[in-house]
């Protein structure tokens, strides 16, 4: 007897559902506007939003880094409207100070200022001191809200004499653990390196494919094309894993096994310095991907990241077919992301 082949999205908008949806259509399934008869739908790409927040948003992710892995992290503060000035007064303290005597400048320490909650690039902003800080937080034009405040790293690892940034993927579910996939890709500046001018060219020093609406026009590579790039995969999924690792102590119920098996895709930003330490910059959900045609990096990269996607997580969802995982790292096997007993113990903790 054939296996149905219907699914449902209620919008393919989002980069995730638009390529789930092309393959599936390509494989011969068809596309309901009912969910009820569907054996895929939106329902098994999202876990728990309130929860994946911890992740996505940057100033939870910096709390969460804080508490458990402060040292994957660079040195990042939590700032808003109504914290800013203890929080610069707390910067200068702890790092314009010497010998008693106030520094307006030190050498190779600078700050990237970030919107907790805007992605692509969106009111990134550079500093070179705490004073340029203090002069942007007096402004009555910025950008309102939860941002974070996040040490520059200024011995980045570097591609033809310019910055780059890793982006590789990494899928949560709750029923098979965590994995994280083999290869991603670096978004190489178009420019080259140097912070003998400051900060006058952001395009130098900040690798999104879109920065302030506009393309930065950046060269993007597979990460398989670095020679270095297994190495500093293993420096990765520690990353990875500790973070997972940090984010059930604090919601032990997140990957609770359910009876609706679901998966959900998270993007996942590194850097390298100089002296090869891997540092984690933020984690995207719902990482998005090139949806237009004949990208560079499609027959390299995408096409099989898509049809791996595909093969081990929607279709054995679907279908109950055997996922293989070739390409993927198992970080997290079932038993490791829940447990009854730690789940059972922080309910009763927050009810005390």
């Amino acid at each position: 007897m054939e296996k149905k082949k219907v699914f449902h999205f209620f919008s393919s908008r989002m980069a995730t559902k638009f390529h789930i949806s092309r393959r599936l259509l390509e494989r011969g399934w068809r596309e309901s506007t009912n969910a009820n008869e569907a054996v895929f739908t939106d329902q098994n790409l999202t876990l728990n939003d309130e929860i994946s927040t911890h992740l996505e948003y940057k100033h939870l992710l910096a709390r969460l880094s804080a508490k458990y892995f402060p040292d994957k992290m660079p040195l990042t503060y939590c700032v808003n409207d109504q914290n800013f000035e203890q929080v610069l007064a707390k910067m200068t303290y702890e790092h314009y100070m010497e010998n008693n005597r106030y520094q307006k400048t030190i050498a190779d320490l600078k700050w990237i200022l970030k919107p907790s909650m805007l992605n692509n690039g969106d009111q990134i902003k550079l500093f070179n001191n705490v004073e340029e800080l203090r002069t942007h937080f007096a402004s009555v034009n910025r950008l309102g809200g939860e941002h974070v405040i996040q040490q520059y790293i200024s011995n980045p690892a570097l591609i033809d004499g310019r910055k780059y940034t890793f982006r590789v993927h990494a899928v949560f579910t709750n029923y098979d653990g965590i994995f994280f996939y083999k290869q991603g890709y670096v978004n190489i500046s178009a420019y080259p390196f140097s912070l003998s001018e400051g900060f006058k060219n952001k395009k130098i020093h900040i690798t999104n494919y879109v920065l302030d609406g506009e393309f930065s026009h950046i060269e993007q590579r597979a990460s398989q094309t670095l020679e270095n790039f297994p190495v500093v995969y293993q420096q990765m999924c520690s990353i990875v894993r500790t973070t997972v690792k940090s984010l059930l102590k604090l919601a032990p119920d997140y990957l609770k096994p359910q009876q609706r098996r679901i998966f959900e895709l998270f993007g996942f930003d590194f850097m390298l310095d100089q002296n090869g330490k891997v540092w984690l910059l933020e984690i995207n959900q719902a990482p998005d991907a090139p949806t237009f045609e004949e990208n560079r990096l499609d027959q390299i990269l995408w096409n099989v990241y898509w049809n791996d996607i595909l093969d081990d997580f929607v279709l054995p969802i679907a279908h109950a077919t055997k996922p293989h995982y070739s390409n993927f790292t198992h970080l997290l096997k079932q038993r490791d992301c829940y447990s009854f007993f730690a789940d059972l113990f922080s309910k009763i903790s927050a009810n005390l």
